[in-house]
């Protein structure tokens, strides 16, 4: 019994030693069986110590945000967008490629592609435009107050025309008729006339116009004369008359190309003698009264070369 005791007396005074040696020891090898977690003591009043903050990792090692859910067409998976980033570090550009949802590159500046604008066509300048008119004409006379059924006369023409700007032209021009005049005799006639003419919509293909002048001209006409010498009716000389006038009307152009134009127009003209015949012109057969004031309609058809 007493042999027991002492056995167990040396025990617990070997154990005493190894604990405080477990305790002082700082290179313990964890989880050793004689290595123990000891505590220290604190105050009952004294809170527990807070844990320490974990290092948050660096910005490198976080992973990209989730890409934004895009619509999907029925039968089509959804492809992220490709993004174009143009640095300015000048040519060649340099092209990144960022998916959706991630952070674009420091100091970049994003652009779009658009296709170049196409340069504005040339604008078209007017060019003063010098111009020769060939026509064909017709005479249109009453048959009132005693005028001839078969009167009628008709002629060509030409004519230098200038046009300085698009709307309006002269025309310096000469022509030619001839026929039978309102009292029923062989006459021909050269009037001279200056116009002027009035472009509507000088722009367009077809342009209407307007046109207005003063005229001159000189007509030669044989007049029958009886005898009683000659027992018959024979034609005296030629008769000269002299007129000055006005005219007016109206007309289209029909451009073909820039150098060929048609054009067709009527024409009123009003006019009287200027030579010093005493014999008037005119006289109507019912009340006797003369007259040397004429007027008339006038048809013209022509081409025009411009240059």
């Amino acid at each position: 019994m007493r042999r027991c005791l002492t056995h167990a007396l040396v025990a617990v005074a070997m154990t005493a030693p190894l604990s405080a040696l477990a305790q002082e020891d700082p290179n313990c090898p964890p989880g050793a069986w004689f290595c123990e977690e000891v505590e220290p003591p604190r105050d009952a009043g004294e809170p527990p110590p807070a844990a320490a903050p974990e290092e948050a990792p660096p910005a490198e090692a976080l992973p990209p945000p989730p890409a934004p859910p895009r619509r999907q067409r029925a039968g089509r998976p959804a492809q992220p967008p490709v993004v174009i980033y143009q640095t300015p570090s000048g040519p060649p550009p340099q092209v990144i490629v960022v998916a959706p949802g991630a952070t674009p590159p420091p100091r970049v500046i994003v652009r779009r592609m658009t296709p170049p604008v196409p340069p504005p066509p040339p604008k078209r300048r007017w060019r003063r435009q010098w111009g020769i008119n060939l026509r064909m004409q017709g005479l249109m006379m009453g048959e009132e107050h005693g005028g001839a059924e078969n009167a009628g006369m008709g002629g060509v023409g030409i004519s230098l025309r200038y046009r300085p700007i698009p709307a309006f032209a002269f025309d310096v021009g000469a022509d030619f008729l001839g026929g039978t005049d309102y009292n029923g005799y062989a006459r021909t006639e050269v009037p001279l006339s200056l116009s002027g003419i009035l472009f509507v919509n000088p722009r367009s293909r077809t342009q209407f116009y307007f046109t207005g002048g003063l005229h001159m001209s000189h007509a030669e006409v044989e007049r029958p004369w009886s005898s009683a010498a000659s027992g018959g009716t024979e034609f005296s000389p030629n008769t000269e008359y002299d007129y000055f006038g006005a005219h007016g009307g109206i007309g289209l152009e029909f451009r073909l190309s820039r150098r060929l134009a048609l054009n067709i127009d009527a024409l009123g003209f009003v006019r009287g003698r200027t030579d010093d015949g005493v014999v008037p012109e005119f006289t109507d057969p019912e009340t006797g009264r003369t007259t040397d004031t004429s007027g008339g309609g006038l048809f013209r058809g022509g081409l025009s070369i411009y240059w």
